[in-house]
Order: structure tokens, then sequence, then C-alpha cells
């Protein structure tokens, strides 16, 4: 139990740090400092700093997609991913220049997340018949491609994101 309360501490300092100062500014020292432990003890739950950054991206994405799915229509596969891209578009475009920090750092990471992927893709097409595979992975290439190309803009704004997404999407139908 103890362990698990050090854990989470740790893993919400560095969230913070991140935030605040970006992840390339957050040294572990700092980290340790602000969740009151030793700079092994940060190293005794996450082996490297990338892995802390890995776990509180995971944790804040699973947070919005709960929030996403208590209101989640049973529908279509491009309404779902409409749905789930509002939320999560609208999360990114927050804190813009830390979700810029973050995909830059975490994009040559993408296979840590795939099982996450895949079960959303999955999720994505829960009503229908059959789960086509290619077009899930198309769908996500979208969804990728307009988040990416939103977050560069000088101004992201989500509610363009999406515009931008379901032309995307219509294209497919």
């Amino acid at each position: 139990m103890k362990r698990e309360q050090t854990k989470r501490r740790i893993q919400e300092a560095a969230w913070q740090l991140f935030r605040e100062n970006g992840y390339q500014d957050t040294t572990t020292r700092h980290i340790a400092e602000h969740a009151e432990v030793a700079a092994g003890t940060v190293f005794s739950h996450f082996p490297t700093k990338l892995d802390l950054l890995k776990a509180g991206f995971s944790q804040q994405i699973d947070h919005v997609l709960t929030e996403a799915n208590s209101d989640c229509p049973e529908s279509c596969p491009k309404e779902k991913l409409m749905h789930f891209a509002g939320y999560l578009y609208a999360f990114y475009c927050l804190e813009a220049d830390f979700s810029k920090e973050l995909f830059r750092v975490l994009i040559w990471q993408q296979e840590e997340f795939e099982k996450q992927l895949e079960a959303f893709r999955q999720h994505l097409f829960s009503h229908e018949a059959s789960y086509d595979q290619h077009r899930a992975a198309v769908m996500m290439d979208c969804y990728f491609m307009t988040l990416i190309t939103g977050l560069n803009a000088d101004k992201p704004d989500a509610t363009l994101m999406l515009n931008q997404l379901e032309k995307k999407l219509d294209v497919l139908q």
C-alpha cells in the first residue's frame, strides 16, 4: 500500500513538473524533491524519466477516455471517433505547448501504446457486424494527422481540428 502511494506521488509530481517546466527541463532530482522522496526511490519505481512520462501520459489519456465513455453514442465508428476526438483534442489543446513537446518525445514510443490503440480501434467497431482492421487503422491515421497538424497551428483549436477530422473521415465513407 505504501509503495503504491509513493509511486502515485512520484507520478503526480512528475506530471505536474512536466506540465509546468516541460519534459526536457524537468530532472528526476526535481521530481524526487517535489514528491518528497530520495532520488533513488524515483528509479525504484520508474527506471527512466521517459517511463515516468509514458506512465503519466497513459494515466491522463485513461481519464479522458473514461469521461468520454460516460456519454459515448452507440453508433457507427466514424461517430464514435468524432465523439472521442472531441474530448481528446480539447485535452491536447488545453495545453498545446506541452502537448507538442509530449508528442515530440512519445512519437517514437508508439509500440508502447499499441495495445491501448488496438483496444480503442476495436471499440470504435463494437456495434458493427465485423471489425475492419484496415479501415480502423486509416481512421486512426486521420485522427493523428489532424491532431499533429492542429497542434502545430499558431492557435490550436479543437473545434477546427474536429471539422478537419470529419472531412477526412467523410472521404473514407
